[in-house]
Order: structure tokens, then sequence, then C-alpha cells
């Protein structure tokens, strides 16, 4: 991608659904980034040492490997041909087939690869090829919806066992989530999103941390180094500017935050991104 340019978020449907090889393109992506605003499961089924970047963090290509993002997620792959699928489905369907054991795989705050195994790996392969039958035949949404929920439960049993449950906070996670997207720029106060969902920020973060393994400070701050990231390396403004769109009154501030979270300076994290757009062949 050549600098100055941003990237885009894709122009798919809300509904749209599929299953496709993963060197194939897809309205929205551009230089091998990709943002759609649905679920995704990257299937890696060979070894590469191709480029791959999830929300602009390096993530390593290694056979039978499954990386599964949320919507928003900035996924990058770059580096010759690539092996293996990628699964989309729309919000509404994932709530229908999501349980307490593969939430946790579409955690945003950890975006480590789920490696199966040889057992599992038996499953999934038939399991794919008639979810691609499926698509490319009748392409029915609610068969195609119980594949892939047999799918995400067979990729859980080969992660490491964590779970987590929204149980009766659902409602209020599902709203709070909503404000966080929202605000995230310009209210950096707990005590705003927990009055929004008629809570104590106490209450608020022991929810958060029993359901996610996170606290809500900790959810603003990826959205807006995320958000950082996209501006600095991918857009035309100057770091005054994304500062000020961030809620940052000084830019100096902004910088030292920049870098706290990610190890760089915003100069430094621009020509790094730059030097990989150009070792893309964008």
């Amino acid at each position: 991608m050549k600098k100055g340019t941003d990237i885009v978020v894709n122009n798919l449907p809300d509904d749209f659904f599929g299953i496709f090889p993963l060197n194939h393109k897809l309205p929205g992506m551009d230089g091998g980034y990709f943002q759609p605003n649905l679920f995704q499961i990257v299937w890696f089924t060979e070894s590469t040492e191709a480029e791959h970047l999830i929300d602009f963090e390096q993530h390593p290509v290694t056979a039978d490997t499954f990386y599964c993002l949320g919507p928003g997620q900035v996924h990058f792959v770059s580096g010759g041909l690539l092996e293996g699928l990628r699964l989309l489905c729309p919000i509404e369907m994932f709530l229908d087939i999501v349980d307490d054991k593969s939430r946790w795989l579409f955690n945003q705050l950890n975006n480590d690869g789920i490696v199966v195994s040889n057992e599992v790996l038996q499953v999934l392969e038939p399991l794919s090829q008639i979810m691609v039958k499926e698509f490319q035949g009748a392409n029915d949404p609610e068969i195609f919806k119980a594949y892939l929920k047999a799918f995400l439960c067979h990729i859980a049993r080969s992660g490491p066992g964590y779970s987590i449950s929204y149980g009766k906070d659902a409602a209020r996670l599902h709203m709070l989530f909503s404000i966080v997207n929202k605000f995230y720029r310009s209210e950096k106060k707990v005590s705003f999103y927990a009055n929004r969902v008629g809570l104590s920020p106490k209450r608020l973060n022991e929810i958060l941390s029993q359901t996610t393994g996170s606290t809500l400070t900790a959810i603003l701050h990826y959205n807006l180094i995320t958000h950082a990231k996209r501006e600095i390396g991918y857009g035309d403004k100057n770091f005054k500017q994304i500062a000020f769109e961030l809620g940052f009154s000084e830019q100096a501030y902004f910088s030292r935050f920049f870098k706290r979270h990610t190890g760089l300076s915003p100069e430094a994290f621009r020509r790094k991104m730059f030097k990989l757009s150009k070792h893309s062949g964008q």
C-alpha cells in the first residue's frame, strides 16, 4: 500500500457469509489489507515466511493454525502464494452459533493463533470441503451456519481451554461495546461507560474481568492504539491531527501514550509501516 492511502473498509453486505481460498481477493482488500465488519476465521494450512499482521502486530504463518478475528480488526498478509481458507460470517450469524467454549476465540485483546491437533484436522478438513460445496451450491445460510458452529466447536477444543460467559450480563455488555465503539476517542473515563449501562465502575470491571479477562481501561486503550496505528501507518494525517481526533489535548502526551503501548514512537512506527508497504510491492 502506498504511503498516504487509507485502509479501506470493505463494502461487503452486513449479512455476507462465505468460505474462500486465502488468495481470493474480496472487496475491500487493498495491498494485502482487509478490514471487514464481519467475523472471520483465517486458516493457514502451510507454513510460509509471509508477512502476517493482525491489528498491526506480527504473527507467524504456520501450518494448521487458525486466527479468529472480530469485526473491524485489520488483517494483513503478503509474501507469495498462501495456502489456506478464510471464513466470514455476519454478526447476527455469529451470535446464533457462538457459545462459552468458542467465544474466547474472538477476544480482540489476544490474537494468538490456535494450532490444532491431527485428530481435529481430520474433522475440520472434510467439514470445510462440505462448507465450500454448500457455499458454491445451494448457499443456504441456515445450513452453512450449522456447519460453521461445528467448525468453531472443534477449533475451541484445541485451544488453551479458557472460556468466557456473558450469561445474564449479555445485554449490558452488548450495549457497552456499542458505546465504547462510539465514544472511545472522546471519553476515557470508566465512570462515563459505567453510568451508561447502569453499573458502578467497580462492578463493570468485575463483569468484564469475569467475561473477557480484561478491564474497560485496557479495552479503551486497545481501541485507541489500533485506531492510531491505522492513521499513523497508512493515513496521510500529521501526528497533531491524529492526537486531536483521538481526544488528546497535546501531541506530546499522545506520543508518550503511543510509545508506552507499542514500544515505538509515532515517527518510528510510520517508518516501519512504510518499509513494510514497499516490501510488499505496493
